[in-house]
């Protein structure tokens, strides 16, 4: 059973969740999963030969997820959303316009979805190599067309909800992640600026 409890330390209050091997504070900055460990469990995910984007799929990366720490979770999001953002070239587009898979940007994403969940070699392979999907449209065109994945946007928050039995906000746990990273990353861009300032002849 999930117990949540208020902590007050330093006049900050931190919500604390306790499960088994996980502990998580709302007031630490999340960090993005690193590749190694996102690629892991997706890999391990496939172990079975399940079909990407099956509901065993589906199954498989929850009971995976559900071991990992709230920050992981959200990490694990954050990873994925970035991967998917670098799928941006003009060939996948095309390969997807060809599936009738830009009907809409939720549609292409879910196209995307299967690419990243088909695993590294996968991902890498159509993402840099120009010929890789339209060599597979025109050899195994349904299999591409399989590559289609609604639900792996999903499987975080499912674990999240399981875990903390919905008394926790995803939302606002990948929200505040989100803005962490944006400060970070104004920071890192305002101490670069400093010191260009400091360089620059008076």
């Amino acid at each position: 059973m999930i117990k949540a409890r208020s902590v007050c330390r330093n006049f900050i209050t931190r919500l604390q969740v306790r499960h088994r091997n996980w502990n998580v504070n709302y007031d630490i900055l999340i960090n993005m999963m690193s590749e190694q460990d996102f690629w892991h469990i997706v890999e391990t995910s496939l172990e079975k030969n399940v079909t990407v984007g099956s509901i065993e799929q589906d199954e498989a990366l929850i009971r995976i997820l559900e071991t990992k720490s709230i920050d992981e979770l959200v990490g694990f999001q954050l990873r994925l959303l970035e991967l998917r953002s670098e799928l941006f070239s003009k060939h996948i587009h095309l390969v997807a316009e060809q599936l009738d898979y830009t009907t809409h940007p939720d549609v292409l994403n879910r196209f995307k979805n299967g690419i990243i969940a088909s695993g590294k070699a996968f991902y890498y392979n159509a993402k840099d190599d120009t010929e890789f999907l339209n060599s597979l449209l025109k050899n195994n065109v349904e299999a591409l067309r399989n590559c289609y994945y609604e639900g792996f946007s999903l499987v975080a928050p499912a674990a999240f909800h399981e875990l903390t039995d919905y008394k926790e906000s995803w939302d606002r746990a990948l929200l505040k992640a989100k803005r962490e990273m944006e400060i970070k990353q104004m920071k890192v861009e305002r101490d670069k600026n400093r010191d260009i300032d400091n360089f620059l002849p008076f």
